[in-house]
């Protein structure tokens, strides 16, 4: 993928919705690059902004008569093009709307990758981040408290599957293996056909591979119809619909000591999340639009 393909597809997730919110270049290059790590240079992206910019059709538009960007009209519509969608989400979709709502309600970072028809084996569904101890601002961001030693976060890969058989949540199960081990923890998460007795086996593999397991016990159509609607309530309203599905944790994940950077180079997609971590810990602040991040 070029990179004016990869900005047109994060760029609605990053930009303000008003003029008067616009940000300046330096800005909008520091955003992207919480996204996208820094393989291009400053010139490299004003140069695709300015063109962008120029296409009347595009969702970036420039300040009249001033500097700035920001989100033009029409281009407004998901805080997340992973989300956008139509009416009939997939189930997977929705679950995986429904995660990303779990780990951002418990106030941690969440790194989306886009749900596909069938399941990538070089990255996790999300990934959900433990940021150092810190506080939230009045403007919504979140600041590390400061410290002498290198900031750190912890990483947690997880899976979702929406299991039609036994053999689904089993594959599943060594989807959340595969993918997972370059992070602390790893996770699956799933949703199981109610003819597929799996708990006791999905137990006996956690157990032997320190790979955590949460049962989501509701049907299809216990889950709103649109994973974008999932996406969009208020915490509050998010919380109340968690807490309304019945869980049961089969295994906690078993926690490793870091992040096992050979196993991240033998996942090239697991880049992007540690480069834009790593911007955000050598920042030692994350500002509202980087607390939940897609990627396409």
């Amino acid at each position: 993928m070029t990179l004016h393909e990869r900005l047109l597809e994060i760029l609605p997730t990053l930009l303000p919705a008003h003029p008067q919110d616009a940000i300046k270049g330096t800005e909008l290059i520091a955003r992207v690059r919480a996204v996208l790590g820094g393989e291009y240079s400053d010139h490299s992206l004003r140069s695709q902004f300015s063109f962008i910019a120029l296409d009347p059709d595009s969702c970036l538009a420039r300040v009249e008569n001033g500097q700035g960007y920001y989100l033009r009209s029409g281009h407004d519509d998901s805080l997340q093009s992973v989300f956008d969608g139509a009416e009939d989400s997939s189930p997977q979709h929705r679950l995986l709307a429904l995660l990303v709502r779990l780990y951002d309600t418990a106030g941690l970072g969440v790194f989306v990758y886009p749900a596909a028809e069938e399941a990538s084996w070089e990255h996790p569904d999300l990934v959900a981040v433990q940021w150092p101890a810190g506080h939230w601002t009045a403007d919504g961001a979140y600041e590390m408290n400061k410290s002498s030693e290198p900031l750190q976060a912890r990483f947690r890969a997880v899976c979702a599957v929406v299991a039609d058989s036994a053999e689904s949540a089993r594959a599943g199960f060594f989807r959340a293996l595969a993918c997972g081990r370059w992070a602390h923890e790893c996770e699956l998460v799933v949703i199981p056909a109610d003819d597929a007795p799996i708990q006791d086996e999905l137990s006996d593999l956690a157990a032997a591979y320190g790979v955590g397991v949460r049962i989501l016990q509701l049907d299809d159509a216990d889950i709103p119809a649109r994973a974008d609607a999932i996406f969009r309530m208020p915490a509050d309203q998010a919380r109340e619909l968690l807490s309304a599905i019945p869980q049961i944790t089969l295994a906690t994940p078993q926690p490793r000591p870091a992040v096992d950077s050979r196993a991240a180079d033998q996942l090239p997609d697991t880049a992007p999340v540690l480069a834009w971590a790593q911007s955000c810990l050598t920042r030692g602040r994350l500002e509202p639009f980087e607390m939940r991040v897609a990627v396409n």
